[in-house]
């Protein structure tokens, strides 16, 4: 039906236009003499593109846009904590970062996120979540320019042991089949479960009060603590704990710093380096017993380390390794230290029948043979390495130096053939074994010594 317009009824307008001054003259009118109706319905227009306009601003919605990989929402937050009294070259700074970001420059990335996981930052000090997301987006970087950022004063010591890929087995089936640990893959076992059900409780969109998962392992070298955490980063990342599941291994000279303020930034590039992963640690105490001038920089190492395990928590395992007497005293050195880690994991020395496993083990992957007689005798040699060293028993290590000491006198008496068949260069002799053995023994002595260093008895002077 075509509207009433009184005056301009019999004007020749278009049906658009009648409609369009139709509705026009009704509001005028309404605003001319409101009617209550009118008044509550402008009221809830505004009211509700208000309530709208902040709900799409608010800190909430972004910080769930950017932890979805928005790197609008990361920058949008990242502006608004540049509302605050700063100095204006770390403003003008910040915003040039912010340009580069904006342009999925890597590099730009990884130095944002340093600014903002900076626990004295002036400028982004107050937004940990936000530092997160930001420490994230840096640790995924791909360009070389961030690599190298990332990466610098990394020193050749750290060993980055890389994330699961399709070319890797299974974890899980990896940690069943290694020798002995029982006691070991059953802890592991019930970490990744639990760990699991707090990812299937999230997908389901229940609430997860999920804890900080930080680990010590305890025992002597060589019983598998490096092996178990590179199969524990792989298999968080498959139950979706981690988001990488690579493993960076450190030591105490690559966390402290050589003068005052250096520490911090040390340890701070170590946690990136292994944010979405696990950092580890080997001979964590060694921390404690710096020598010189380092020594005064231990507390601060620790310190640092202590408030990333809980601000980064959820994409960040810390694993501390080392002698459990050791270890103990580590962790009582700073109060807050112990709390932070949820389970320890000892790791028992292996039993002579599983050392001489691991030695036919090793054969078996060289492509190398053991004769029935030369198999009963490296049970009993098992057997009276474990009585000959020290409480300190170097386990996998001893058997693997010597498996390479027989190689090298199978060499020996290889090369004294003058013709060689495919057997000679595959089976390893019982002499071959028994003159690596008794090499071991003058390297490192026998019981009768008196005990020296950590792993052998060294001989007496």
């Amino acid at each position: 039906m075509r509207p009433n317009l009184g005056l301009l009824e019999d004007v020749d307008f278009t049906p658009a236009e009648t409609y369009g001054w139709f509705y026009y003259l009704k509001l005028e009118e309404l605003l001319q003499h409101p009617t209550p109706l009118f008044v509550a319905l402008v009221v809830l227009f505004i009211a509700a593109s208000g309530t709208l306009l902040w709900l799409l601003n608010s800190r909430r919605l972004l910080m769930w846009r950017a932890m979805r990989g928005s790197l609008r929402a990361m920058l949008r937050l990242s502006k608004r904590q540049l509302r605050k009294k700063i100095h204006p070259d770390l403003r003008l700074e910040a915003r040039q970062l912010m340009r580069n970001a904006r342009e999925r420059q890597g590099w730009a990335m990884y130095t944002m996120g340093t600014h903002l996981a900076d626990p004295d930052d002036r400028c982004f000090k107050q937004d940990r979540k936000l530092s997160f997301l930001w420490l994230k987006k840096a640790a995924s970087a791909k360009d070389e320019q961030a690599q190298e950022l990332l990466y610098a004063g990394a020193q050749s010591a750290t060993r980055v042991h890389d994330e699961d890929t399709p070319h890797n087995g299974d974890p899980f089936r990896e940690l069943r089949g290694m020798i002995g640990l029982e006691n070991v893959k059953k802890a592991v076992s019930d970490i990744t479960s639990r760990t699991q059900m707090f990812e299937k409780r999230r997908a389901e969109g229940l609430r997860v009060s999920q804890p900080a998962l930080h680990l010590v392992f305890l025992g002597n070298p060589g019983t598998g603590k490096t092996t178990v955490a590179r199969l524990l980063g792989r298999m968080l990342k498959k139950v979706g704990y981690l988001s990488r599941g690579h493993v960076v291994e450190v030591s105490e000279g690559e966390l402290i710093g050589e003068y005052v303020g250096q520490t911090p930034i040390k340890v701070h590039r170590k946690i990136q380096q292994a944010l979405g992963g696990i950092l580890f640690i080997d001979e964590a105490y060694s921390m404690l017993n710096a020598v010189g001038d380092n020594a005064s920089f231990s507390g601060s190492a620790i310190a640092t380390l202590v408030k990333f395990m809980e601000d980064l928590r959820h994409d960040l395992v810390v694993i501390v390794a080392g002698y459990p007497k050791e270890m103990i005293q580590f962790l009582e050195s700073n109060p807050g230290l112990k709390s932070r880690f949820t389970e320890v994991i000892g790791f028992p020395d292996y039993d002579p029948p599983d050392l001489s496993r691991i030695y036919l083990g090793l054969c078996k992957d060289q492509q190398y043979k053991l004769e029935r007689e030369t198999r009963d005798r490296l049970l009993d040699i098992m057997q009276e390495a474990r009585e000959t060293f020290t409480h300190n028993f170097s386990n996998g290590r001893f058997v693997r130096n010597l498996f390479e000491d027989s190689i090298r006198f199978m060499a020996i008496r290889v090369a004294r053939k003058k013709q060689t068949t495919r057997e000679d260069l595959m089976l390893i002799y019982q002499e071959d074994l028994e003159n690596a053995y008794l090499h071991a023994r003058r390297a490192y002595g026998h019981k009768e010594d008196e005990p020296r260093g950590i792993g052998f008895f060294a001989k007496n002077d």
